[in-house]
């Protein structure tokens, strides 16, 4: 199947935004509903997203995506207007128009595009719309300026009578804006206002005597008083003025407040009204995009860090070079001025490198908005009523680490939902909330974020799931009364695991959790698991920031170089043999008074059959860590730290455990870059794999 044109990558990323925001409009009302109000400006957001989604699939030749817009636009447009009311039927049709659309999208410019079925959905939301049209509002408007209600569009209209039907006061707030900062200005004033009510509408003043400034007239409705709201908006040129719905509004009324404060700046001309497209005469002065945004393809940066790493290896080896000119009699004064150039090089690499990394980061956000339809939606069919807390949506990571992060935690949610979070008469009977809820939580961490997902449900008890792994022949009966509570806990990683009896459609199956240890671990990342029977469980997942290029320490073991990612050191110590015992099968070294488990590459891999210590009273150990796990790496020589570009194994090593890419080095050297999570979890015995096996690198070279 051939890549889709460009023009439809084009579409597609541009659709898939508009999809989003839609989205997130929807999640918020959906939390506004339950409470019984609502913010108006989301419900006319995600009328406005779906109704640019329609015409960017007209523009892009996409007529089903377009249909489905126009048909979704005209509901969203009875609901803005108060046709038809806001409930939670409503918005399981929004939130399945979103998943429709989400699918649409995956097959754009494919074979299978005409597999995506929308007549389900169309005949759900014909269902819905309205039996007639409404044949007038009762508000009565009688005393409002006829000049105001002429230019009001048919949702501001709506909007203006809803105010008054609820009572609320109307008042005009005249201000002036830089015309070179109209915008920013328009929403710090926006801000302001809608602390006091809502702002229904902006028009253009005809009092503007200045051609570089512009003033508008925006109308509110609020319950508070006059002074309340010309304090809360105190600036240089905004005045408020109250509005009466009985009596005509004088021509010149007299202003309640002028604060002499600089004007907030701001750029677009007078405000555009949702079904009329205006344009200023200051945008007609010019052709420049107002976007300052480039949208570029993640292969283009995937070429552009090779790149770096490329050039990051031409300055090793010239710095080699800059050792030989200075064994040359005579060339001190060229190897100072080849030094100083390699200096200033090093330094705008690494500002090149950075940037690159930069752009590359996204907020987890684009992740964290999915998962909370999921929970709505399987909260839902599964009678159980959900809550899920976002904290953290702004942490940014690798945009491949989030792309790969949505099948583990969508697992982890899924989980949460059927095994976690109890039924209602459940959490009743023990006392709880009948609301469940489910925290998504991300934050850095030095240089890795973590990632939370708790549940306040029914916990994990380690007794059951030991009973259940003997039961499924995972561990036999001796082995799991070795076990600590730990080490039984996570057996829940364990490749066809589950304390189900029966499989539903979410989860007892046996797969998920493994899937979600395995995918982590590809990340170069960590999980771990913390439960507590009756309170809930909590899930942490630590990762590094970026896969795409890093600081790694570089090591010798046993004749071979090895690359450990730099932000997985902790310390370097040194040992002799006579500090090294063993406990249970395993090495280890006291550090202030901690237990340390020891770890040898050279075993691991295969590399020596019989390892010796170079020196036993000066013996090299590597401390590495993963979220509090720490493990020490035993090595023969330190050579120093690099900036490194992961390169994808080939076949031949990609199954090999503990490794996570390979590197070149100056002097065409290539390198292995070791999985640290891979060997941690190793060290503490809970490692699926078995990368103690000395043949894997043995048979990968054969």
């Amino acid at each position: 199947m051939s890549d889709p044109p460009k023009p439809s990558a084009e579409f597609l990323s541009e659709a898939q935004e508009v999809i989003e925001a839609f989205s997130r409009n929807l999640l918020q009302l959906d939390a506004q509903q339950r409470t019984g109000e609502y913010d108006p400006d989301l419900l006319n957001a995600a009328f406005r997203a779906i109704h640019s989604l329609k015409g960017l699939a007209g523009l892009f030749g996409a007529s089903r995506v377009s249909a489905l817009a126009h048909a979704l636009e005209s509901t969203l447009d009875s609901l803005r207007l108060g046709r038809l009311p806001l409930s939670q039927p409503a918005l399981d049709v929004l939130f399945e128009a979103v998943e429709v659309f989400q699918s649409m999208l995956a097959v754009f410019g494919t074979e299978d595009a005409e597999t995506v079925s929308t007549d389900a959905l169309l005949s759900r939301i014909t269902a819905l719309s309205p039996d007639a049209e409404d044949g007038g509002e009762g508000s009565d408007l009688v005393g409002l300026d006829p000049a105001i209600l002429g230019v009001l569009t048919e949702y501001e209209e709506h909007r203006l009578r809803e105010n008054v039907r609820l009572g609320r006061r109307l008042f005009r707030v005249h201000a002036a804006f830089d015309l070179l900062a109209i915008d920013v200005g328009i929403e710090s004033l926006k801000g302001k206002l809608k602390e006091f009510g809502e702002v229904i509408t902006y028009l253009p003043s005809a009092d503007s005597g200045s051609d570089d400034r512009i003033e508008l007239d925006i109308l509110l409705g609020s319950d508070a008083t006059l002074a309340d709201i010309a304090t809360g908006v105190a600036e240089d040129g905004v005045r408020v003025f109250a509005l009466e719905t009985s009596a005509a509004i004088p021509e010149t009324p007299a202003p309640a407040t002028v604060a002499d404060v600089a004007p907030t700046p701001t750029p677009t001309p007078a405000p555009v009204h949702d079904d009329v497209d205006m344009v200023d005469a200051s945008t007609a002065m010019s052709l420049r995009s107002i976007s300052q945004t480039v949208r570029v393809d993640l292969e283009r940066l995937d070429v552009l860090m090779n790149l770096v790493g490329e050039l990051a290896l031409v300055q090793a080896n010239l710095s080699g070079t800059l050792e030989s000119v200075r064994a040359i009699r005579g060339a001190a004064d060229v190897s100072r001025e080849l030094q100083t150039h390699l200096r200033t090089m090093d330094r705008k690499l690494s500002l090149l490198q950075q940037s690159i990394l930069d752009v590359r980061m996204v907020p987890l956000g684009q992740v964290f908005d999915k998962l909370a339809r999921v929970v709505r939606k399987l909260g839902r069919e599964a009678g159980k009523d959900i809550r899920l807390v976002i904290t953290g949506a702004e942490t940014e990571l690798d945009k491949l680490i989030v792309e790969e992060l949505s099948d583990p935690l969508m697992h982890m949610i899924r989980n949460c939902i059927d095994h976690g979070i109890e039924t209602e008469t459940e959490r009743t009977s023990l006392g709880k909330g009948a609301t469940g809820h489910i925290e998504l939580r991300a934050f850095q961490k030095g240089n890795r974020v973590v990632i939370e997902v708790e549940d306040d449900g029914r916990g994990m008890d380690w007794r059951l799931i030991r009973d259940k792994a003997v039961l499924r022949g995972l561990i036999d009966d001796l082995e799991s009364r070795e076990m600590s509570r730990q080490e039984v806990i996570d057996l829940i990683f364990v490749p066809g695991f589950s304390t189900k009896d029966t499989a539903t459609e979410v989860s007892g199956r046996g797969v998920g959790m493994d899937v979600v240890k395995t995918n982590i671990a590809r990340l170069s990342g960590l999980i771990d698991v913390d439960t507590t029977p009756g309170r809930g469980s909590k899930f942490s997942i630590t990762l590094p920031v970026t896969l795409a290029i890093i600081q790694a320490l570089v090591i010798q073991t046993a004749k071979q170089t090895f690359c450990i990612p730099l932000n997985s050191v902790l310390e370097s110590i040194m040992v002799s043999e006579a500090d090294i015992e063993t406990v249970e099968g395993h090495e280890v070294v006291s550090l202030r008074g901690k237990t340390l488990p020891i770890l040898h590459l050279s075993r691991i891999f295969g590399l020596q059959t019989n390892y010796r210590y170079l020196d036993p009273a000066r013996i090299y150990v590597v401390i590495v860590g993963l979220a509090q796990h720490r493990v020490g790496i035993v090595v023969d020589e330190l050579l120093g730290q690099q900036d490194v570009v992961i390169k994808p194994l080939g076949r031949a090593l990609r199954g090999v455990p503990g490794i996570a890419g390979a590197t070149e080095l100056g002097g065409g050297r290539t390198v292995l870059l070791l999985d640290v999570s891979v060997l941690v979890e190793e060290a503490l015995g809970r490692s699926d794999a078995t990368p103690t096996d000395p043949t894997p690198m043995e048979a990968a070279n054969a």
